[in-house]
């Protein structure tokens, strides 16, 4: 029998890796946007959780940076944004669009004031 080192082994699991990486992205994006969180067809599009996220740590940078908001606002901010009521208020509000999910942070961010 043949004696394989490991450099030979480690090469061919790579390539192999990389070969069905690439057939999922390319040829079957539901797949790979289950298994593998990214897809040639979903490419350029943010999802909502994403379009959130971004709503979210934009509204936390506005409010850090305001004087009109202490310390303990802001952690009541954070924890109610955490909430996951909230989270699926925001996630309903980012389907409706990017106007009804800003109007849907502000609506909370003021709350707290």
């Amino acid at each position: 029998m043949a004696n394989r080192g490991f450099t030979r082994s480690f090469l061919t699991a790579l390539i192999t890796a990389l070969v069905s990486f690439f057939i999922l992205y390319f040829f079957v994006p539901t797949l790979s946007g289950h298994f593998l969180g990214v897809s040639f067809s979903e490419r350029g599009k943010q999802t909502v959780s994403t379009q959130v996220d971004n709503a979210v740590q934009t509204a936390v940078d506005t409010v850090t940076s305001s004087p009109e908001f202490t310390k303990q606002s802001i952690d009541k901010l954070q924890d109610l944004l955490k909430s996951e009521e909230i989270q699926s208020k925001l996630k309903d509000a980012a389907k409706q669009g990017e106007t009804a999910l800003k109007d849907a942070v502000k609506t909370v961010t003021d709350s707290v004031k």
